[in-house]
């Protein structure tokens, strides 16, 4: 069996007529004239061996009845955002149902996903999207107590207890603390040598 070693990118082109039907938000008129036009561009979740790439139409209308400008924002890939909802749930499902530090999740977009995000930006999706990520799961999956700490992680890029990044540290061991059912701690300490993430070819 021979693999495949060239990564290719494929694109996907979204219209607005895609995630917009066409009304004012402010009245129910549909008589609408252009203001400006662009096309967003967003890494999407892709595999080992496809990078993914949107590419949506952005447009700013205007109401000719009501006068109000406005933008239509598709929900999958939040304007605020330079990646798409997908790899943000992704993030933090590795964080909360796999207690991966960020780091870990960064190299695994990178070398399973094709996707590119620092550390740091990860590490803030943590902070700033938490409360909205419990929100939208099931009810059975709780969101963990902030005192005491369930887990404390410190993988040689950053500190973390719970959903909190007290601050960055050197390069050490994997050290993990876990709070068990009964009130009694795990902790975990495993020595890993970090290197630098292998280069890749890419083709489009």
């Amino acid at each position: 069996m021979k693999f495949p070693s060239e990564v290719r990118t494929t694109y996907s082109e979204i219209g607005i007529g895609d995630y917009f039907d066409g009304a004012c938000p402010c009245c129910p008129a549909p008589d609408l004239k252009i203001r400006s036009s662009r096309i967003r561009t967003v890494p999407d979740l892709g595999s080992p061996l496809e990078k993914r790439i949107a590419r949506i139409k952005v447009v700013t209308f205007e109401c000719k009845s009501c006068g109000t400008q406005f933008t239509p924002e598709h929900p999958e890939y939040p304007p605020k955002f330079e990646y798409s909802l997908a790899i943000l749930k992704y993030a933090l499902d590795c964080y909360y149902q796999y207690n991966l530090s960020g780091t870990a999740i960064a190299r695994i977009l990178h070398d399973l996903h094709q996707v590119d995000v620092p550390v740091d930006t990860v590490n803030s999706w943590i902070k700033l999207l938490s409360a909205a990520y419990f929100k939208a799961r099931p009810a059975k999956i709780s969101q963990p107590d902030s005192s005491p700490p369930k887990t404390v992680t410190v993988d040689g890029t950053f500190t973390s207890v719970g959903r909190e990044i007290i601050g960055k540290k050197k390069h050490v061991d994997l050290l993990s603390v876990t709070s068990t059912k009964s009130g009694t701690y795990l902790l975990t300490w495993s020595r890993k040598k970090t290197s630098p993430m292998p280069p890749r070819s890419w083709s489009s």
